[in-house]
């Protein structure tokens, strides 16, 4: 598995019912320019390279995640728990053809982290659930139906939660607190950290 970036010339890699999607990109209740997602995409880029990740093996893609600096996400800003933290890029979303595949969720998310961390990027913030769901939905990194993140997923990956408000809470990971090493480091065996400390 590899990560890749997001951009305008690779977003062929997303399903059409993202690849148009401003959900994230409007506020309740705005008519939608039909050219607003291509600029989106194109602001995004512009800042970092980027507007999210995709995940694949081989010619297949697993999933993909969606990140942009917090003012590219006027929904967050109407959120309960929100607005975002004007230093933050914001997760926005996430998308895997196997909803339950934890293990490759919490890989691209890394590679997130370590991409936004490697810009200088201070934090990244998401908006999830107060409570986890129960059931088969404890191996759901994101809950599309809800556009929320798994609080347990988040906060096992270092996230804390910084403001809550009904069922939803905003969590933060400040990347500087991220210990950069090589995925397959001998030195990171021997790395004696809190469980929210992950290689980068």
């Amino acid at each position: 598995m590899r990560a890749i970036d997001l951009t305008t010339a690779s977003s062929d890699l997303l399903a059409s019912s993202c690849a148009t999607c401003v959900w994230w990109q409007t506020r309740p209740g705005d008519d939608a320019d039909p050219g607003l997602r291509g600029e989106w995409q194109h602001e995004a880029e512009a800042e970092t390279g980027f507007f999210g990740r995709a995940l694949v093996d081989g010619d297949a893609v697993i999933g993909w995640m969606h990140v942009a600096h917090s003012r590219l996400a006027p929904r967050g800003r109407c959120l309960p728990a929100g607005p975002p933290s004007p230093d933050a890029y914001l997760l926005t979303c996430s998308y895997f053809y196997d909803e339950e595949f934890l293990h490759g969720f919490r890989f691209l998310l890394q590679e997130i982290e370590a991409a936004l961390k490697h810009r200088k990027v201070a934090a990244l913030e998401a908006f999830g659930l107060r409570h986890t769901l129960g059931g088969d939905d404890a191996f759901r990194g994101y809950f599309r139906e809800l556009n929320l993140f798994n609080p347990d997923v988040l906060e096992g990956g270092g996230f804390k939660r910084v403001q809550e408000k009904g069922d939803v809470v905003r969590f933060r990971l400040d990347l500087a607190a991220l210990v950069e090493a090589p995925r397959r480091s001998v030195a990171w065996e021997h790395v004696k950290a809190p469980a929210g400390t992950q290689p980068v």
